[in-house]
């Protein structure tokens, strides 16, 4: 099977995956012990260098209770994504060492569909006992951003990483830390956020597809003034609609997406609940050390926060849509009554024409024979003044008759032929032979 290997260091094709520039980005301190969270920008190796040598012994031994957070800033480049990081590939190396990030990521990068993924890492040590998580946001839209994460149970610390964030998104996250309370040690703290910034992603998504809606249809509605404008025969505004049903089944195919990850989420937030109350009803009276997996926090309504809120995001997943449906219902629907009213506009115009072709015909009824008469009388072919022992009528009589009808015959026959051809061409039974 191709599952994501169990190994924690990452090989030199690991490091080929990611593209590397330098630029600014931050690295966030949020523990429970801190009042606001301290942030650093780090727009330098240097940077990098002083505050690694600052917190180096604050991460590996020291600390509990919080979270470590780096915010890699977005790339400018118009293909940008989350592979694209603002350091070195040895600056990124030392942030490997001391966040524990988990080669895992590269897979969950590499996929580029809406992902969440959890491994339990049992060590030994005083760093004893991980869980690792790694969720990424579908690559369908802009600013998309992947997630990494190395939660020590026994120091309730979280080590976590966001990839191609822009400059929005790295606010929400420092606010996000900020406002978490005693959350802030807990392990679902990482992905929550992501799925915080995605549902943000989303929400926006479906909102600026409505103003097009409500553009387009209000054209198509206005078949009072000019028909034309409905259906644009030179394509313009039949793409129009188009993009706008592309994108909007798209945008439902992404939520749907969305729903599936945080319902993977709360899944895992219940195992995280069951597994702590297997432990405590195992342990019983007797003292209780931080070896399994399954303390992670104590009991503080967390967990229900978070089942509550990841039910808050999947309820506005769903009224999402409900308005995405509904743009498409709508769409079907002006759509059809724009093509009604051209129908009928077209129905009007053959009327019309045919009641011209009706009296065209009827005159032609009326002079046609009148000016045939009148042609062959012109041609000379009667001799008026004939006598007794001639004919009235003349030779060239005679010549007109066979050309006449030679040419008649001709046209007949020329059409017989062009005829029966096509009839052949599109016979059913002789495609089928």
């Amino acid at each position: 099977m191709d599952w994501p290997s169990a190994g924690v260091s990452f090989d030199d094709t690991d490091f080929g995956k990611f593209e590397y520039e330098q630029r600014p980005f931050k690295v966030i301190r949020k523990l429970l012990s801190d009042q606001e969270p301290v942030t650093r920008i780090i727009n330098s190796p240097e940077d990098l260098e002083g505050w690694i040598r600052e917190n180096k012994a604050l991460i590996h031994q020291n600390c509990k209770y919080g979270s470590f957070a780096i915010v890699f800033s977005r790339s400018n480049d118009s293909f940008a994504s989350p592979r694209y990081l603002p350091v070195s590939k040895g600056g990124f190396s030392k942030l490997i060492e001391m966040f524990r990030i988990h080669p895992m990521i590269v897979r969950t990068i590499l996929r580029e569909i809406t992902y969440f993924s959890r491994m339990y890492l049992p060590t030994k040590g005083p760093n004893a006992n991980s869980i690792v998580y790694t969720a990424r946001m579908s690559s369908a839209w802009d600013d998309d951003v992947a997630m990494s994460s190395t939660y020590l149970t026994r120091r309730k610390i979280n080590f976590s990483v966001f990839y191609g964030c822009n400059e929005m998104q790295s606010s929400k996250i420092e606010d996000l830390l900020g406002s978490a309370g005693d959350a802030i040690s807990h392990p679902m703290l990482a992905p929550g956020i992501l799925a915080e910034l995605d549902r943000d992603r989303l929400v926006r998504r479906v909102k600026s597809i409505l103003p097009s809606y409500l553009a387009s249809t209000e054209s198509l509605c206005c078949t009072s003034r000019d028909p034309e404008s409905i259906m644009n025969r030179d394509g313009e505004s039949t793409d129009e609609l188009l993009y706008i049903y592309q994108n909007t089944s798209e945008l439902m195919t992404g939520i749907r997406q969305a729903k599936r990850q945080i319902a993977d989420m709360d899944r895992h937030i219940s195992e995280l609940d069951i597994e702590k109350k297997t432990y405590r009803k195992r342990i019983g009276p007797r003292k209780r050390t931080n070896t399994n997996f399954g303390r992670y926090f104590e009991p503080s309504g967390i967990e229900t926060r978070f089942h509550e809120r990841l039910l808050d995001i999947g309820a506005e997943y769903d009224d999402k849509l409900d308005e995405c449906q509904m743009v498409l219902k709508g769409l079907n629907y002006t759509t059809q009554m724009a093509s009604d009213h051209v129908a009928r506009n077209q129905m009007f115009e053959t009327r019309k024409e045919n009641a011209q072709m009706r009296s065209i015909a009827l005159v032609t009824m009326v002079y046609l024979p009148l000016t045939s008469i009148a042609s062959i009388f012109s041609m000379g072919v009667f001799d008026w003044d004939a006598t007794a022992n001639q004919n009235v009528l003349t030779f060239y009589f005679w010549v007109y008759i066979a050309i006449a009808s030679g040419f008649t015959i001709l046209t007949v026959g020329l059409w017989w032929v062009s005829t029966r051809a096509r009839r052949k061409k599109h016979n059913p039974a002789t495609d089928l032979v």
